[in-house]
């Protein structure tokens, strides 16, 4: 059996349990529904139970589906444990070191929230082991995360590199990934329920001399209730390789414990 479904079961099983508590859904975490995410980690002692299924409807090849699922800890002040991972259909058929059934654990570390002179600031450390369909290597990710208001906008830019740690042929031992966004309350102060979302974004491609894939993407986030918030996005790979995404989109749902 994998490693990544028991361990993800366990902690679903212990945070039954658990007290619950409120989700902003003003607070942006990656693929919740976009891959921008802000430079807040949520509250010490807070947990968030996350949940994602995603098409990606390529140029060629066939419609690839992916579960994310993924937990949040507020293990410090201004610090957030992670641990999650994919599920894709299809998973034999996977090119390139992410694969169906790694286990994702990650620390977010926020240096300041945003003042008159200065932005929110955070850094986030990403491991990806090797408990997947045909993984090998353990992969690791530094991103930096910034996070500016303008009024009602808040402005974000994402920054990280990968190291890979089993690349293999033309893939690349390391890459870079990019992503800029923006996100606005709709209908604050009368009504401050959803969040709308938007990012443009590129990555490295995985092959040496690949095209990078690079695209646009737009979501909402909605308050369900003061512990459920749920979330939806779309959006399309405009340049790249030729089985670039012509279109995908994401739904989900965040539970606060």
């Amino acid at each position: 059996m994998r490693l990544f479904p028991v361990l993800f079961l366990g902690m679903l099983i212990w945070l039954s349990a658990q007290p619950v508590s409120a989700l902003d859904h003003d607070n942006l975490d990656k693929n919740r529904p976009l891959r921008i995410e802000d430079a807040y980690p949520i509250a010490k002692g807070e947990i968030a139970l996350e949940g994602g299924t995603q098409f990606s409807d390529r140029r060629q090849g066939r419609t690839r589906v992916a579960f994310q699922p993924q937990i949040l800890f507020g293990a410090f002040y201004n610090t957030q444990l992670e641990i999650g991972g994919d599920l894709f259909t299809e998973p034999t058929a996977i090119g390139g070191a992410e694969k169906s059934g790694d286990l994702h654990v990650g620390v977010l570390y926020n240096f300041n929230t945003e003042t008159l002179s200065l932005p929110a600031l955070a850094v986030k450390l990403d491991l990806e082991f090797p408990t997947g369909v045909r993984s090998r290597g353990v992969d690791g990710t530094l991103a930096g995360l910034l996070t500016r208001s303008f009024g009602r906008w808040r402005t974000h830019l994402n920054a990280e590199y990968s190291v890979i740690g089993s690349a293999r042929g033309e893939e690349r031992n390391g890459l870079y990934r990019l992503a800029v966004g923006v996100s606005y309350p709709l209908g604050y102060p009368m009504r401050f329920r959803e969040t709308l979302i938007a990012d443009v974004f590129t990555r490295q491609s995985e092959l040496s001399g690949g095209r990078n894939p690079t695209g646009i993407e737009i979501g909402l986030r909605h308050q369900f209730s003061s512990r459920i918030v749920l979330d939806g996005g779309i959006g399309t790979e405009f340049a790249g390789p030729a089985d670039r995404s012509a279109v995908f989109g994401t739904v989900g749902l965040s539970i606060g414990y």
